[in-house]
């Protein structure tokens, strides 16, 4: 349960991205995207890619959740902290799929739309979808509590 802790946080994301409709279990195909995304991100910034990265996951990893609480009959939202571990997977998944929905029935090839996911993202930027959701996240979780 706990191996992919092990794991380095890029193979993590080409595992992730394997998840996906168009690269189930092709990880070939996925490490190609990753690599080609990280070039991208490395020719328009001058950046070191893993860096950026980083950055896209500390902006985009939520730190409060809800859960359902039962009291009597009723279930009752309850704003709870999230671990760490889990941060890290609801950002790259966040990640990954908002770089699937950019690119679904659009020119714009996938490599493209993770790069551009990965840079909006460290620069915490409203309209990437990975920020996007943790601030949606993070809004129904202050409700709660």
């Amino acid at each position: 349960m706990f191996g992919k802790a092990n794991l380095s946080v890029i193979e993590r994301l080409i595992n992730i991205l394997m998840k996906t409709e168009m690269y189930t279990g092709q990880k070939t195909k996925s490490y190609k995207v990753v690599r080609m995304a990280f070039e991208i991100i490395d020719k328009r910034t001058k950046t070191n890619p893993v860096q950026v990265l980083i950055d896209a996951l500390q902006n985009a990893a939520p730190k409060e959740e809800t859960t359902r609480l039962r009291f009597g009959g009723i279930m009752v939202p309850k704003a709870v902290d999230i671990s760490p571990q889990r941060r890290l997977d609801i950002a790259l998944r966040n990640i990954c799929s908002g770089a699937m929905t950019g690119s679904h029935k659009n020119k714009k090839r996938i490599e493209a739309c993770l790069a551009d996911e990965l840079l909006k993202a460290s620069k915490n930027d409203p309209s990437s979808f990975a920020v996007a959701k943790k601030n949606d996240l993070e809004r129904v979780a202050k409700a709660a509590r």
